[in-house]
């Protein structure tokens, strides 16, 4: 069973807002802005595939960015998989970013922040839940944001299945599941690398993954080493252990970055008062942070606001 939308049946000027609406309705809560023409004419058609679910999409250029707070408010824990039929499109998460045209095909991540931006005449974006890939694919959560090799075995038949599954009606909910899991086991072949599983190059990947996860997310007082473990579906111990390696704890990283930010609201004259260049960092106690601040800096916060 397919939902079909189209802006066409909205007036010009509600058009915009009528496609964030379905969008933040069937994909991932995610704000969203228009990039470079007056009138928004957009379709989609969703529908579920045993496991999956997918929607199919054609629009103009427009951007959509998905931070903490979106995700905090409607947690997701599934990972997609965008398929560029026809079309361009720019995605960053995790530090990394690339380009997706006609053919191409990307992983990103529901549990984690992005940025997508997209004008694509015809593209696929199919939801794969955690679990069932990871138990195929376990590296697959690290892969984010980069082009999957089209010289990987599978990568064509992936395509195919795809296509397949946008157009095909399944006669029962069994064949449904059954193609669906196929579609699982075709990504994960495409996305494995040879004898891979848990290699250095992963393990510190995580650790690069989590610094860019602090410097966009810094500002959040709830931030903290669960937080963070959670975000990346990892334990404590294993997130400490990858800071370890580079002689860091994930919280002294954190609280450097948001010093960091104080100092450059207090010098630059960006703040009006101590406070504000306290929480505004993601501080909430007021006496720690001027003790820390001075520890650091080797001067008062308040000296800085008087210059």
């Amino acid at each position: 069973m397919k939902a079909q939308y189209t802006t066409e049946i909205v007036e010009a000027p509600r058009r915009f807002e009528y496609w964030n609406d379905v969008g933040c309705r069937h994909c991932l809560q995610a704000d969203s802005k228009l990039l470079g023409t007056p009138v928004f004419d957009g379709a989609m058609s969703v529908s579920s595939i045993g496991m999956l679910d997918m929607a199919i999409m054609s629009s103009p250029l427009h951007h959509w960015r998905r931070d903490a707070h979106h995700i905090r408010s409607n947690p997701d824990d599934d990972l997609w998989l965008a398929f560029m039929v026809s079309g361009e499109a720019y995605l960053a998460q995790d530090g990394r970013q690339t380009r997706l045209q006609s053919g191409d095909m990307a992983l990103y991540d529901g549990a984690r922040p992005f940025e997508f931006a997209l004008g694509p005449e015809k593209i696929y974006l199919t939801r794969l839940p955690r679990k069932s890939l990871l138990s195929r694919c376990p590296e697959a959560e690290h892969l984010t944001a980069q082009l999957i090799d089209a010289r990987r075995p599978g990568v064509m038949a992936l395509r195919s299945m795809l296509e397949e599954a946008g157009t095909c009606e399944f006669n029962d909910a069994e064949s449904a599941v059954r193609y669906s899991a196929a579609l699982l086991d075709v990504l994960a072949l495409s996305l494995a690398a040879p004898g891979s599983r848990a290699t250095a190059a992963e393990k510190n990947d995580l650790y690069k993954r989590v610094l860019a996860y602090l410097r966009e997310n810094y500002t959040d007082p709830q931030l903290n080493l669960h937080v963070l473990a959670a975000a990346h579906h990892v334990s404590e111990r294993t997130l400490t252990r990858a800071f370890a390696q580079h002689n860091q704890t994930p919280m002294d990283v954190l609280r450097r970055v948001r010093l960091q930010a104080s100092y450059r609201a207090l010098t630059e004259g960006n703040v009006g008062n101590v406070t504000t260049a306290a929480l505004d960092a993601g501080f909430s106690d007021l006496s720690h942070f001027s003790r820390v601040f001075r520890a650091a800096f080797g001067c008062t916060p308040q000296s800085l606001l008087s210059h």
